[in-house]
């Protein structure tokens, strides 16, 4: 009897013991600040940001680079990453690229250009979309899905004054206000540009506009008077806000929210060459 108990604890294992993830992918271009590339700034403070965010949620974070450094920026690379079959069902995904973008058709969401085979031969290149990766998300059954595109194309010398924000707090609340940004709102996956089409998306001299926005919005959620004020809505409102603090000409990000169930249309790469 025991050796039967032992083998059906055996075989129920892999459920018991698995904990849901969030999968953080960051994919970025070449490292160039003449260009607007602080990629690896970037993908320094997105990290971080998502390892508190991780712990505070409960969920085990697993991150996965695609970069020049690693296996190159490729559209192999990236369909590898989101097709990961450790991405289970109910996880959370973070998909994150920086680096260049172009518009294709009447999209109003950029495309990823990777297989560039040098910073200045942009010629040849296979184009990956956001609506696509975001596709490939959506037959995994996530609980949260957040595919955002950093396609930075201005360097600007100013700097940001942060927004005040409410510093007084009588006791940490960050877990508590977290698991409500992230488990509280019915499933969904984000399609997040850094800018409206045919409108400009800055960079700073330490990094880019959006991902020090998306970091400061992260930051003051954590000081929200109530749980009413947090919501992912609320989360991308406050992004736009802190940039337009001090870039008036700022249009704001493109933003699609789609359902975080199967799509019945198939994800394909669009190559040019």
């Amino acid at each position: 009897m025991k050796s039967y108990f032992l083998l059906f604890l055996f075989a129920l294992s892999p459920f018991i013991s698995r904990a849901q993830k969030l999968h953080l992918i960051l994919a970025s271009d070449y490292e160039n600040k003449d260009f607007g590339m602080i990629s690896l700034k970037d993908e320094e403070m997105v990290s971080t940001m998502f390892k508190k965010i991780s712990t505070q949620i409960g969920y085990h974070l697993q991150t996965v680079y695609v970069n020049r450094k690693v296996d190159g920026l490729t559209e192999k690379a990236v369909r590898n990453a989101v097709s990961d079959t450790s991405i289970h069902p109910n996880d959370i995904v973070v998909f994150y690229y920086s680096g260049f973008g172009t518009y294709p058709g009447n999209s109003t969401l950029p495309s990823m250009q990777l297989d560039n085979p040098g910073l200045f031969k942009l010629e040849k290149h296979s184009l990956v979309s956001i609506d696509e990766v975001a596709a490939i998300l959506q037959t995994k059954r996530l609980r949260l899905g957040m595919v955002m595109a950093d396609c930075r194309d201005k360097m600007i010398d100013r700097y940001p004054t942060p927004l005040p924000r409410n510093t007084i707090v009588k006791h940490d609340r960050s877990k508590e206000i977290l698991k409500k940004l992230f488990l509280g709102e019915p499933c969904r996956i984000l399609k997040i540009s850094s800018g409206q089409k045919g409108k400009p998306v800055f960079t700073i001299q330490r990094n880019s506009v959006f991902t020090y926005s998306l970091t400061e919005a992260f930051e003051d959620m954590l000081y929200a008077k109530n749980l009413k004020e947090v919501s992912l809505n609320n989360l991308l409102a406050r992004i736009n806000k802190i940039t337009k603090s001090f870039i008036p000409e700022y249009a704001g990000l493109s933003q699609v929210p789609v359902s975080c169930r199967p799509s019945a249309v198939k994800p394909v790469v669009k190559a040019t060459r």
